[in-house]
C-alpha cells in the first residue's frame, strides 16, 4: 500500500479522487454480491455480523467518532466472511484494508456521522434479517454513495469528473422520503 521510490525507500501514497472512486466503485459492486449471497444463507448464519453490529451501536450511543469507524469497517468485514465467497470476502477485505490506509491520511472526522453510520449498518442488517437481498444491496449502494461523496469532498482536488461516480457505479436507487445528502461518514 505505500508508494516505494527511488532507493528502496517508502512513502505513504497520496490519495486522489481518482483513488477514492476505484476503491468504492469496487466495494459497491462486490458489496452487492456480497449482500444477495448472505440473505440466500438465512437469518441463522447473522450472529458474527450481529455482534459486530452491537459494536457499532455501542460505538454510537457514546459518539464515540474514533472507534466509529474501526467497527464499521469490522462490521462489513464480517458480513463478507458470512458469505462464504472465500475470493469475494478475501477480496473485499483488501479494500477494507485499502480504506482503512485512505481515512487514516485523509485523516477522516466521523464526529457528525455516528448515528448515521449505525442507522445504515442497521437497515443493511434487517434487510438481511430478512433475506431480502435486493433491499440489503440496495442499502448497501446508497450507504457507499454516501460515502464515496463525503470522502471526496474532504479532497483538495479541483479536477473530479463530476460523473465519473456514477459512470462506474451507476446511481443506487431512493426510497421516496430518502435525501440523497453527503452525510459525514
Amino acid at each position: 500500500m505505500l508508494d516505494l521510490l527511488p532507493g528502496g525507500a517508502t512513502a505513504i501514497p497520496d490519495v486522489t479522487a481518482k483513488d477514492v472512486l476505484d476503491l468504492y466503485a469496487l466495494r459497491a459492486s462486490l458489496g452487492a454480491l456480497l449482500m444477495r449471497r448472505i440473505a440466500m444463507l438465512g437469518r441463522e448464519n447473522l450472529a458474527p455480523a450481529s455482534a459486530a453490529l452491537a459494536e457499532v451501536h455501542a460505538a454510537a450511543r457514546d459518539n464515540d467518532h474514533l472507534r466509529i469507524r474501526e467497527v464499521d469497517l469490522r462490521y462489513q468485514d464480517a458480513l463478507a466472511r458470512i458469505a462464504d465467497l472465500p475470493q469475494a470476502a478475501h477480496t473485499f477485505e483488501r479494500l477494507t484494508a485499502r480504506l482503512r490506509m485512505f481515512v487514516t491520511v485523509l485523516d477522516m472526522d466521523y464526529s457528525q456521522a455516528c448515528d448515521t453510520i449505525a442507522g445504515e449498518d442497521a437497515a443493511v442488517h434487517d434487510a438481511l434479517r430478512n433475506a431480502d437481498g435486493n433491499e440489503a444491496a440496495r442499502l448497501w449502494r446508497v450507504k457507499i454513495e454516501r460515502c464515496v461523496r463525503y470522502m471526496i469532498a474532504q479532497l483538495s482536488e479541483d479536477d473530479v469528473a463530476p460523473y465519473l461516480w456514477t459512470t462506474l457505479a451507476g446511481r443506487p436507487r431512493l426510497r421516496p422520503g430518502e435525501p440523497r445528502r453527503a452525510a459525514a461518514h
